[in-house]
């Protein structure tokens, strides 16, 4: 497991700003919209277990799969070509409006050729590795 400090990932300006909210019921959902909607991120794409199997890169340019029938069943949140002081205003929000932290990421040239299922599980394994102590290879 590698980790970056969010401030010097390179944000290309000429790429989709937007937020992908995964898996998220409807009341949940409207709430995270209304966050990043106060830190001026309009462009929110919405999916749920059926569109796992989309490849970030295709997400990114709206072509959505919608054929997977074993979608992995966790919340999370991926920023595409947001600015890091916008994530991490995202982030203390979560805490103000009381909702649990779902997993989170950004969008990497490492990453934006996975499919969304892949990019949660590797979320999931992160998380796991770091509450019980120990290191992750990828």
């Amino acid at each position: 497991m590698s980790f970056k400090r969010i401030n010097s990932l390179c944000i290309t300006n000429n790429e989709r700003s937007f937020v992908i909210v995964y898996n998220f019921n409807a009341k949940d959902t409207l709430m995270i919209k209304n966050i990043l909607k106060l830190l001026g991120i309009k462009d929110v794409c919405t999916l749920n277990k059926d569109n796992a199997n989309s490849k970030i890169e295709d997400i990114i340019k709206g072509n959505i799969d919608d054929t997977c029938v074993q979608g992995i069943n966790q919340r999370a949140v991926i920023f595409n070509n947001i600015a890091h002081t916008k994530i991490s205003g995202f982030s203390d929000n979560l805490r103000k409006f009381k909702i649990n932290r779902p997993l989170m990421a950004v969008v990497t040239e490492d990453n934006i050729s996975w499919s969304l299922n892949t990019l949660i599980n590797n979320l999931i394994n992160e998380r796991n590795a770091i509450n019980s102590g120990n290191t992750l290879n990828h």
